[in-house]
């Protein structure tokens, strides 16, 4: 899957090379991007810098607006229906609620707004709502991938309990993946237990620290988000060695990928937040530019761990990982 995400980039660079001739082009059309996201959400960093690039690359005006608390769909929502006033020439949106968009989305389509969903999709995908396409991770497989990585290694036949870190539940994307390593737990016959962990970092911390300490048998924490650094200091405070737990979750934040550094974090799932950003603005512009169809893509589930953590950390500080 990596491998043909990566040819329909390369595919795609070499399209519009031909097209363009290197000229630099006058901005055609305005695109809006409208996260559920806070502000202080490092995960947004790549996003925004792959759809800057993309903007540039084919010389349209670009924005992305976020909310300013973690998850305020509310607010989200008021900013969608703003951008509609503004008649953008094209939106992309995030849909962490299966209902909530529905409307403001066939309302944009209705008045020949193109809108494309990045980052997580309507549990129904097409089915569930009007937006043209969704590109972004495959987020129940995500969580299956990341339960099966993260306890490969463990004896066959032998039970284990583990935590799952839920800080965003009731929220697609959290739910999707929480299903996806509940399955795979589930065929192994290992028990877990979900927690409400929140998105700061610091009441994660606590609360699985505090669960940790009332249930020493467990065996690991697997995070449906980053609070996976959480459960790495978490594990320090109460005296554990590196890989005395297993630790895994997802995305690629400074405190991730340092706790992978230390020992203490086993994975992360990369979802590939830079395509996220760069190919629903390239996907909008052929839109606009030529009639072309949207089409989804799944920007993949690549496992970061000790063994290639040093170039991710590289390109991590150039916002495209």
């Amino acid at each position: 899957m990596k491998g043909k995400i990566v040819l329909i980039g390369l595919t795609i660079i070499l399209m519009l090379g031909i097209m363009f001739g290197g000229v630099a082009l006058a901005a055609e059309y305005q695109f809006t991007f409208l996260t559920h996201a806070g502000e202080e959400n490092s995960f947004w960093a790549s996003v925004y810098r792959g759809a800057q690039d993309a903007a540039k690359q084919v010389g349209v005006d670009f924005v992305m607006i976020r909310v300013k608390e973690e998850g305020d769909l509310a607010a989200q929502l008021t900013n969608f229906k703003t951008t509609l006033a503004q008649k953008p020439d094209g939106i992309i949106t995030t849909i962490p609620d299966p209902v909530m968009f529905d409307e403001v989305i066939k309302e944009a389509i209705d008045m020949g707004i193109p809108v494309i969903c990045s980052n997580v999709d309507d549990p129904e995908g097409a089915k569930g709502n009007a937006r043209l396409s969704y590109i972004g991770q495959d987020l129940e497989q995500a969580g299956y991938l990341l339960a099966k990585e993260l306890t490969k290694n463990l004896p066959q036949g032998e039970k284990y309990h583990f935590l799952i870190s839920v800080g965003g539940p009731g929220l697609v994307w959290a739910e999707q993946r929480a299903k996806g390593i509940t399955t795979y737990l589930d065929e192994v016959g290992y028990t877990y237990e979900r927690l409400d962990t929140t998105m700061k970092m610091d009441v994660a911390q606590s609360r699985i620290q505090a669960y940790l300490q009332s249930h020493p048998e467990t065996k690991g924490v697997i995070a449906v988000e980053y609070n996976h650094a959480s459960a790495a200091k978490a594990a320090k405070n109460l005296g554990y060695k590196p890989g005395d737990l297993l630790i895994g979750g997802f995305d690629l934040i400074p405190e991730v990928l340092s706790e992978i550094k230390s020992g203490y974090i086993n994975l992360t799932i990369d979802q590939q937040p830079y395509l996220q950003g760069y190919l629903p603005v390239i996907q909008l512009y052929l839109m606009k530019k030529y009639d072309l169809s949207a089409w989804d893509v799944n920007t993949g589930n690549a496992v970061v761990d000790a063994s290639n953590v040093d170039r991710v950390i590289e390109l991590s500080q150039e916002r495209v990982r």
